[in-house]
């Protein structure tokens, strides 16, 4: 953009806006779409005299609403993809003999844990990640490693 263009797009920035709120649109959600069509209409309306007999505003909000439709438009697409998709994956049949295991490895380990290094087990064993268990349980991501370390050290000396 050349300086002209960028002084006239800060003197007219509450366009975008009033387009927002008229809209009901969120400006969290919206403000850079809008953002971009209005910086295109900045260009467009500096740089092609036939646009001069509207008013810039009128310009501004034309291509604010085409790049939300755009938008909108894109996301719904993307939103029915991924809804195909997801109707055609499968999920994997549970694998009794491994949640026998798992079963079986609770009950040896119960005797020996607390009641937080359980919980901590039970969900490492229903495949949650060391960081997924830290935020569920309020801990820090190194004790939750510090305790699962001690599980292992617990289920090594049961076995030995």
């Amino acid at each position: 953009m050349t300086d002209d263009q960028r002084r006239f797009a800060a003197e007219h920035h509450n366009l975008i806006y009033s387009y927002l709120k008229e809209c009901n649109a969120d400006v969290d959600e919206f403000y850079d779409i809008a953002a971009f069509g209005y910086l295109r209409a900045v260009k467009r309306y500096l740089t092609e005299p036939s646009l001069l007999r509207y008013r810039f505003s009128t310009i501004a909000w034309r291509a604010m609403k085409q790049n939300i439709s755009a938008f909108r438009k894109a996301e719904e697409r993307r939103k029915e993809a991924e809804s195909r998709y997801l109707s055609t994956v499968r999920p994997r049949p549970p694998d009794l003999f491994e949640q026998l295991e798992a079963e079986l490895l609770l009950h040896d380990l119960a005797a020996v844990l607390d009641d937080e290094q359980y919980l901590l087990a039970s969900m490492r064993l229903q495949g949650y990640s060391i960081a997924e268990i830290a935020r569920a349980q309020g801990m820090r991501p190194r004790r939750v490693r510090k305790l699962i370390h001690a599980l292992y050290r617990a289920y090594l000396h049961l076995y030995e």
